[in-house]
């Protein structure tokens, strides 16, 4: 009887966990790549309503892609278009295996999914709409292997530090 007990909190306490982590997601959306083969022309883009301005956020980007991917990495420009209509664009690199060729994420048969923080502590100045726009920026185009990107956007749980009043 004790043990069923153990059992019964072990798996209340797991389902708690799991509800705390997706109360914290303001948004998350992920979008197929037809035939698994990216084309720099087709530009996935993410619309995200940001009320609260005092929250820090992360931002992640996902991939999903096929065991037979050829490559260990990613590089994206990922574009952010402000709600004044301003516009922010950046490179980055997400390492998707090891040096060794071991994948990142979490695998089932040949295709892996794999969530990179790209932003921690993020903070938005302004509430509106947020527009972020991400492409594929390989050397190989069409990128062959990718089944999907997306992009989460979740509070931290955190403030964001308010300015000293004298």
């Amino acid at each position: 009887m004790k043990r069923n007990h153990l059992t019964y909190f072990g798996i209340l306490f797991l389902l708690l966990c799991i509800g705390a982590c997706e109360e914290n997601r303001v948004y998350e959306k992920n979008i197929s790549i037809e035939k698994y083969t990216w084309d720099s022309k087709v530009v996935p883009t993410f619309t995200v309503d940001i009320p609260d301005t005092s929250a820090l956020y992360n931002i992640y980007v996902n991939v999903r892609h096929i065991d037979l991917y050829p490559f260990q990495n990613i590089w994206l420009q990922v574009d952010t278009q402000f709600p004044d209509g301003t516009h922010t664009n950046r490179r980055i690199e997400i390492i998707l295996a090891n040096d060794e060729g071991k994948w990142y994420g979490e695998g089932l048969g040949d295709i892996w999914d794999f969530r990179s923080l790209i932003q921690e502590n993020a903070f938005f100045n302004t509430p509106g709409t947020y527009t972020f726009t991400l492409t594929q920026n390989m050397r190989e185009d069409p990128l062959p292997g990718i089944m999907a990107v997306g992009l989460r956007v979740e509070k931290t749980g955190m403030s964001r530090p308010q300015p000293a009043t004298n």
